[in-house]
């Protein structure tokens, strides 16, 4: 049995930035980077709840953008998947996606559309 969940958060999608290094040597990623994952977590927080995905995750994510030949396709991905993990949307963390199809369009209003379908009568193997 496949179960269907579906986001569209409004503005512009931001790329998963490099972990810069502090003075003191610790790593820290981007706020810009930071603030997106938590506007993707927030997302899904207010409409599905506490809800956690079970089973294989297929993703599905497009997005809608001004600057579409400044981002990376695989960073931008990289930034909902984290988004997600951030709202635990996933039982067992983003190792659960077995299939990410990602794409990234002209739009004058930014967007990101994010589709995922967990099959839940299949386990991941260990």
């Amino acid at each position: 049995m496949a179960k269907h969940y579906d986001l569209r958060v409004e503005g512009h999608p931001i790329a998963k930035e490099r972990p810069r290094l502090a003075r003191n040597g610790a790593t820290f990623t981007p706020q810009r980077t930071v603030e997106f994952e938590k506007l993707i977590g927030n997302a899904w927080f207010e409409k599905y709840g506490e809800t956690k995905l079970q089973g294989m995750v297929q993703v599905w994510i497009y997005f809608g953008t001004k600057t579409h030949m400044k981002q990376d396709v695989d960073n931008l991905a990289k930034s909902v998947l984290d988004g997600l993990e951030r709202a635990n949307a996933f039982e067992n963390g983003d190792q659960q996606v077995y299939k990410l199809t990602a794409s990234k369009y002209p739009s004058d209003q930014q967007h990101t559309i994010i589709c995922l379908r967990a099959l839940v009568d299949y386990a991941l193997p260990d």
